[in-house]
C-alpha cells in the first residue's frame, strides 16, 4: 500500500537543495517568467517562495513594481531576503503569513504565482480563495507543478478543476514531461 503524504511547507533546514542550479534544467526562472504576464509597474505575489530561486528573475523584471514574497516560514524569507540583497534588488517586501489567510490587501496584485507549492498547503480551497481575494480584477494566478520528486504533486485535471472552482478561468498552459504551468485569470 502507497503511502500518504500529509501536506506542509518543506522544512527550512532542508531549502539548499531549491537552490540548486541543475534546477533550471527543468524549469530556470527565466522560462518562468516568460509565463507571467508582468509590466514593469506590476503587482506580483509569489506564495511560498523558499529560499527564492525564482525571485530575482521576477523582481529585477518589474522595476517599477513590487514582489511581495509570502511564506508561512520567516527562515525561508530571510533566506530569500539576504539572496536578494546581495543583488541589490530593493523592491520586495517579506511577509511571514499562512496560505488561509494571506497577509496582502484585497485587489492588490496583478500577478500571483505558486511553484510546487499548493499540494503543500492543507486547505487549497482555502488557499485559492485567498490568492482570488487578493488579485485585481482580471489578474492572473500562475500555478506551476514537478512532476518528478515531488510527494504533494497535483495532477493537470485536479488542478484545473480546484482553480476553476474557486473563480478563474484558464488562460494559457505549459509544459512538458517534467512540470506544467497553467495561467488562471480571475473572473
Amino acid at each position: 500500500m502507497a503511502s500518504k503524504h500529509i501536506p506542509g511547507p518543506m522544512p527550512y533546514t532542508k531549502a539548499h537543495h531549491l537552490l540548486n542550479p541543475l534546477r533550471s534544467l527543468i524549469l530556470s526562472p527565466k522560462k518562468l517568467m516568460s509565463r507571467l504576464d508582468v509590466r514593469p509597474n506590476s503587482k506580483v505575489l509569489e506564495l511560498g517562495p523558499g529560499p527564492g530561486y525564482f525571485s530575482p528573475e521576477v523582481a529585477t523584471a518589474i522595476p517599477e513594481g513590487k514582489l511581495v514574497l509570502v511564506d508561512v516560514q520567516q527562515e525561508m524569507l530571510d533566506m530569500a531576503k539576504e539572496r536578494l540583497d546581495k543583488r541589490g534588488i530593493g523592491n520586495v517586501e517579506y511577509r511571514q503569513g499562512d496560505a488561509t489567510s494571506l497577509p496582502v490587501e484585497s485587489e492588490f496584485v496583478d500577478v500571483g504565482f505558486l511553484v510546487a507549492v499548493l499540494g503543500e498547503v492543507p486547505d487549497r480551497d482555502a488557499c485559492l480563495r485567498e490568492m482570488h481575494r487578493v488579485l485585481k480584477e482580471n489578474g492572473l494566478l500562475s500555478i506551476t507543478e514537478f512532476k518528478l520528486g515531488d510527494p504533494h504533486f497535483i495532477s493537470k485535471n485536479e488542478m484545473t478543476r480546484m482553480v476553476q472552482s474557486t473563480g478563474f478561468r484558464i488562460s494559457a498552459r505549459y509544459g512538458g514531461i517534467f512540470h506544467y504551468t497553467i495561467n488562471f485569470v480571475k473572473m
